[in-house]
């Protein structure tokens, strides 16, 4: 694989932190959160999720996405931070 291919696989274990207040509008715009994690995730390339700098900007911009998606349906960003408990990449 190229040093720019874009990724064939990749599997997460993802966490979202939020605050109380704004927990029941991601649990009610859970299809949508999928949706836009999924997204971001596949056009990241391999250099974008190798190493632990990569991954936390993946972590970071990851963060940004979702909110963008749920400020268009909600008018809100509820997404404080995005946790990755299990990264892997092939």
């Amino acid at each position: 694989m190229s040093e720019n291919a874009g990724l064939s696989y990749i599997k997460t274990d993802i966490t979202l932190r939020t605050n109380e207040e704004q927990q029941a509008i991601i649990e009610a715009n859970m299809p949508l959160v999928k949706d836009a994690i999924v997204m971001f995730l596949s056009s990241r390339t391999n250099d974008q999720v190798t190493g632990a700098i990569a991954r936390e900007a993946t972590r970071a911009a990851g963060a940004v996405a979702v909110n963008e998606a749920l400020q268009a349906e909600t008018g809100t960003s509820p997404i404080q931070d995005i946790l990755f408990s299990s990264f892997v990449t092939q």
